[in-house]
């Protein structure tokens, strides 16, 4: 009987790990990878074409673009894009929000602040015709000395508040990026804090490439599912390099156990250079191609699941 039940235990167990991993297999698959714009030279509809041709699935573009144009033209190069991307078949997944030492959420001038504020509520407005699911946002600037950082802190959940409220009118969410250096946001226990003081829908952008102070899949294990969107690159450890995975030290079967773990099912957004380093340290003169970040997710996904057997 004891040998019965034992037996049963066994078949059970090896069910239900097979459903597990099942599980994690249909998730990773489920991923799409994507790009951020930094990688266009020129947004035509021969380079959205190209980009999906080669298998990339989503965009995320940066509020630079919008940078010296007037209300006319920032209209009508949102309408522009709008049409390639549905013609292409390329999705704007997010858009992000500006950042600078005066375009910060977190500043100690209100009028900086507010400004700030009321800019990124343009761009939100603005974006309504690419219908982003999500909009990054910067916690704020630096240096930031250890006796401003609650002040700042305070500051930055205060801006949040307004703009999750302001977001809500589009159908989309914010996700507040976590950060190097002296930065807002640069530990997984500080950004956490952050997003549970605000509330309000209020997610998290992991960028892989930031994290100075803990492991990537630290803070992916931390963070867990407040992630709804990635910013995933390679460094050194030493400060953000934005190289393309596998050029650095992180454990990427690591990171995408954490992100399974959270049940993380937005696409796989690279944020990487447009130039790739050369073998000596120095850039290379070479850009990055939207062929290599996909077969880099690739690889990323083939090594996770081989890690599953």
């Amino acid at each position: 009987m004891a040998r019965s039940f034992f037996n049963l235990f066994l078949i059970l167990l090896f069910l239900n790990l097979s459903g597990c991993m099942g599980e994690k297999e249909r998730l990773v698959n489920a991923w799409k990878p994507g790009t951020s714009s930094g990688l266009f030279d020129e947004f035509s509809q021969s380079e959205f074409d190209e980009f999906r041709n080669e298998g990339i699935n989503c965009i995320e573009i940066g509020s630079g673009v919008f940078s010296k144009k007037t209300q006319e033209e920032k209209e009508t190069w949102v309408e522009d894009i709008r049409q390639k991307t549905e013609k292409s078949g390329i999705r704007v997944w997010s858009i992000h929000l500006p950042f600078s030492r005066i375009y910060d959420i977190s500043s100690v001038n209100d009028t900086h602040r507010v400004n700030m504020i009321r800019e990124c509520s343009d761009i939100i407005a603005l974006c309504e015709p690419l219908d982003p699911q999500k909009f990054v946002i910067h916690g704020s600037s630096e240096p930031i000395a250890d006796s401003a950082r609650a002040e700042r802190i305070a500051n930055c959940i205060g801006s949040l508040k307004i703009l999750t409220e302001e977001v809500k009118k589009y159908n989309a969410r914010i996700a507040i990026e976590c950060l190097p250096r002296t930065c807002l946001g640069n530990t997984a226990d500080e950004l956490v804090m952050i997003v549970n003081s605000v509330g309000n829908g209020l997610e998290v952008c992991f960028d892989s490439n930031h994290l100075l102070k803990e492991k990537p899949e630290e803070f992916a294990a931390k963070a867990g599912s407040l992630i709804t969107t990635v910013h995933m690159s390679d460094y050194d450890g030493i400060d953000e390099r934005h190289w393309l995975p596998g050029m650095g030290i992180i454990n990427w079967t690591n990171v995408i156990s954490e992100l399974v773990r959270a049940g993380y099912n937005g696409p796989f957004m690279f944020e990487a250079s447009r130039r790739k380093p050369a073998a000596d340290g120095t850039t290379d003169k070479t850009k990055l191609t939207a062929e290599e970040l996909v077969g880099s997710f690739n690889q990323l996904k083939n090594n996770y699941l081989g890690s599953l057997k």
